[in-house]
């Protein structure tokens, strides 16, 4: 039978094999390219189960609530409508920020904060994020990195990022796509009515990163 001071050892071997892909950007499976993404899954990502997800609040170098709220909203939205695990936000969003914030800057994970969140909300992976770019104005720009801790193994198996800028052609022509399969044709201002909001805007890039994990 396994010490708890063996299991502490291996749990921490494995977190910081985790944060090692995130700080290098790779990952043991093929890293996949699209015009405006870059994503990668690892096998891990296949062979484990997932039934329940922890999405963290994005972090983001301004101060700004308003901000962090709205794209953390938008992504919870589209990880549901993938209805491949059920998502659940932290009840006290502001006391988890350190474990987004240790990740993206410092390449580390506060080993605590992880096991508790695992067993406060009976997570099996925890979703974080960080917003890149940010323009709330035309033409619409919105950046973002994403990834998945399993609880179980403290490793990354998924991350993502992009920076999609409405000014790009091929950028406009993802709006139009995804306002042609999610919004009525005949409505008012048409795929432009993406580029009047960051709300708007914020759904549709959460809908091009979390259609990765399919």
């Amino acid at each position: 039978m396994k010490t708890a001071q063996g299991f502490f050892l291996k749990y921490l071997s494995n977190i910081l094999m985790g944060c090692l892909f995130v700080a290098i950007g790779c990952s043991s499976g093929p890293t996949q390219y699209s015009s405006s993404i870059n994503y990668s899954k690892t096998d891990a990502f296949q062979e484990i189960s997932i039934h329940r997800v922890l999405l963290l609040p994005f972090e983001y170098d301004v101060d700004r609530d308003a901000i962090i709220d709205e794209v953390t909203e938008a992504f919870a939205v589209e990880l549901r409508k993938i209805g491949i695990f059920e998502v659940v936000l932290p009840e006290e969003s502001r006391a988890t920020g350190s474990l987004n914030h240790g990740i993206w800057s410092r390449g580390t994970v506060d080993l605590d904060t992880i096991l508790a969140l695992r067993r406060r909300y009976e997570a099996d992976a925890i979703i974080f994020g960080n917003i890149t770019h940010y323009r709330p104005y035309e033409p619409m720009l919105l950046g973002v990195k994403v990834g998945m801790i399993s609880t179980d193994t403290g490793l990354v198996i998924w991350s993502a990022d992009g920076v999609f800028d409405s000014n790009e052609n091929e950028v406009a022509e993802l709006v139009k796509q995804y306002f042609e399969s999610t919004h009525q044709k005949n409505a008012l201002y048409g795929w432009r009515l993406i580029l009047l909001s960051m709300r708007r805007y914020s759904q549709f890039v959460a809908n091009q990163i979390t259609k990765t994990l399919r």
